[in-house]
């Protein structure tokens, strides 16, 4: 087993003692996420390693003795209070039975609508809904930091001629994430499609038109949030396969977000509203040194674990760079574990999370394998990504 990795917040600093975990929903609250049924059940996998002992309701395909015993010889401490289950119906007598405890439930995204009591949740839907509105960033951010943006109805929108590139946002308040919703259009053509699209989406009868900012470097800050204070959690650097759409999260020493009071001042504005737990925002800097928040993530993000091991994981192999992986699989699980074995013990590869497809239908035979490398440069951590890759046989 390699030393253990202990996270950069503990888990007592990270949400309050009666928050217990619950990640699944449904797709109607998802469907501007792009869910499927496979993602209702994994989103559940999340967070291995960091909540200490409290409650945990995870889908039985990421929670197997085996996975345990994977993610424990990686350093992670996996000595939560895990409720299986394995069909919707019994995730949401777990979630029950936490809250006849006493549990107030987090989650990334908003619970069915309806299902569980508002003073059961650790945050209120509404103000969830209201943090996490793209419309309402100016809310939140101080607007030296934001990018010139507008609020229009479509007919506004479409009868506006488009010179310079532009992004069209969903307004309106349903979860979104993961680039689904929104558009970056370079030229008038683009532009039509994009705002084709968009409304198609049907999401609200507005949509936000925001000025393209040039940026060099964008980041994903994460930060914990108290009712007295909030803490800056780390960051990490984005990777982007196009304009939109992020592909993987790099932390690197030498670039690392220049000022994080921005994302502080953001949690607190939150804060005062009412706001506790895990979040985080897209940071950009541009070639002046302006930093600009993109878009508010009032949940925990793609990149939360791998900034809050990244310190310890770094120290133990003594390699700075890491570089966030997430694959599909055919092999079994068992494969997976003995094909990672050499990674894992050279401490140069850290699995976050693992899900077993074999014990998760809507998985169509590809288990998940999430984690992070190491490496000594940037360039050696997309190298040894790609090593990660070939080992599983994933192209």
């Amino acid at each position: 087993m390699s030393a253990h990795l202990i996270p950069a917040i503990s888990d007592r600093d990270m949400l309050p003692a009666d928050a217990a975990f619950m990640a699944r929903t449904d797709l109607t609250q998802t469907r501007m996420l792009g869910y499927t049924p496979l993602n209702i059940d994994a989103v559940t996998t999340h967070l291995m390693g960091l909540l200490g002992e409290r409650p945990s309701v995870r889908h039985v395909s990421g929670a197997t003795d085996e996975i345990l015993t994977i993610l424990e010889a990686a350093g992670l401490q996996v000595v939560e209070d895990i409720r299986r289950y394995e069909s919707g119906a019994e995730a949401e007598r777990q979630a029950d039975a936490l809250i006849a405890e006493g549990y107030r439930l987090f989650s990334p995204y908003p619970l069915p609508r309806g299902r569980y009591p508002e003073n059961a949740q650790l945050v209120p839907p509404a103000l969830w809904v209201h943090l996490n509105s793209k419309e309402n960033l100016g809310d939140l951010v101080d607007p030296a930091h934001l990018p010139e943006r507008k609020i229009m109805t479509f007919d506004e929108v479409r009868a506006r001629k488009i010179n310079t590139p532009i992004w069209l946002k969903a307004a309106g308040d349903e979860a979104t994430g993961w680039g689904y919703a929104v558009r970056h259009c370079t030229d008038a053509t683009g532009f039509d499609i994009a705002l084709s699209e968009m409304r198609k989406l049907d999401t609200s009868d507005r949509v936000i038109v925001e000025e393209h900012v040039p940026v060099t470097d964008s980041w994903c800050a994460s930060i914990i949030v108290h009712e007295d204070r909030t803490l800056y959690a780390g960051s990490a650097e984005q990777v982007f396969s196009c304009p939109g759409h992020q592909s993987g999260s790099l932390i690197d020493p030498a670039n690392l977000l220049p000022d994080p009071n921005l994302a502080i001042a953001v949690g607190e504005a939150a804060r005062k509203r009412g706001f506790l737990g895990i979040a985080g925002m897209d940071i950009g800097q541009t070639v002046n040194g302006r930093t600009v928040v993109f878009d508010p993530n009032f949940r925990f993000n793609s990149s939360t674990s791998q900034a809050l091991l990244h310190p310890a994981a770094a120290a133990r192999a003594r390699l700075p760079v890491s570089l966030s992986l997430n694959l599909m699989t055919t092999l079994s699980m068992a494969e997976i574990a003995r094909r990672l074995r050499e990674p894992i013990d050279d401490l140069w590869f850290v699995p976050t999370r693992l899900v077993d497809a074999a014990r998760l239908s809507a998985a169509n035979g590809r288990s998940i394998v999430t984690g992070f490398v190491l490496a000594e440069n940037r360039d050696k951590a997309f190298a040894t990504q790609a090593v990660i890759a070939a080992m599983l046989d994933t192209a």
